[in-house]
């Protein structure tokens, strides 16, 4: 009958120091590992590289077009300032109070849906930029108010938001706003008009709103 043949045995099994060395070698990688993962976990988001709305067609970055195009970050969306509107709490960023008039800053349109306007004591005043942002329905027609006052919102640094003003301004947004207001589209190069989908597209592509 054969004996039975005993296992295997590693080199290091039976040399304690041998095994705690390796053990010592293993952990030193891995703590040496750890702070590299979380180092790479709490880099902040980037952002985009945002361009005029002329410039957006072509994202042309070359070294001539340097002042038509910078960094957008931090971006909030219209939604987050239309529900976020006690002073005080963590998520408030309104850079401006919520009851900031609509009009004059952003001009009365002749198209219907673009001037918005009510009674008090019996004198027709603006709505506030938060009425506006809250309208339902036809009362904004495309929704174009709502987004374009989050984008000025952006523009002046609400929350968190840094936009480049090589890309867009707080006066470039009312510009878009006048524009549309009155025609329908806006025009951002010659022979070019954008109508309301576009021009909220060029501000979400571009980091403007999110």
């Amino acid at each position: 009958m054969n004996t039975p043949t005993e296992s295997t045995k590693l080199p290091h099994d039976d040399n304690p120091s041998v095994s705690k060395a390796g053990r010592r070698r293993f952990l030193g990688a891995g703590s040496a590992v750890a702070p590299v993962i979380l180092t790479m976990l709490s880099q902040p988001a980037l952002g985009v590289t945002c361009f005029t709305p002329s410039r957006s067609l072509s994202k042309n970055t070359s070294i001539s077009q340097q002042d038509k195009y910078g960094q957008c970050t931090g971006a909030q969306s219209p939604g987050n300032y239309s529900a976020q509107t006690s002073p005080g709490i963590p998520a408030y960023s309104w850079p401006i109070s919520p009851s900031t008039p609509f009009h004059p800053t952003f001009a009365q349109g002749t198209r219907t849906g673009t001037v918005l306007t009510k009674i008090v004591n019996n004198i027709v005043v603006s709505k506030t930029m938060l009425e506006v942002m809250n309208l339902l329905g036809n009362e904004d027609p495309e929704k174009m108010a709502f987004h374009l006052i989050g984008a000025y919102l952006n523009c002046l640094g609400g929350g968190s938001s840094s936009i480049s003003p090589l890309a867009m301004t707080p006066q470039g947004i009312t510009s878009i706003w006048a524009e549309w207001a009155t025609k329908g589209y806006y025009v951002p190069t010659a022979n070019v008009q954008w109508n309301g989908t576009q021009i909220k597209n060029y501000l979400l592509n571009n980091g403007i709103i999110s």
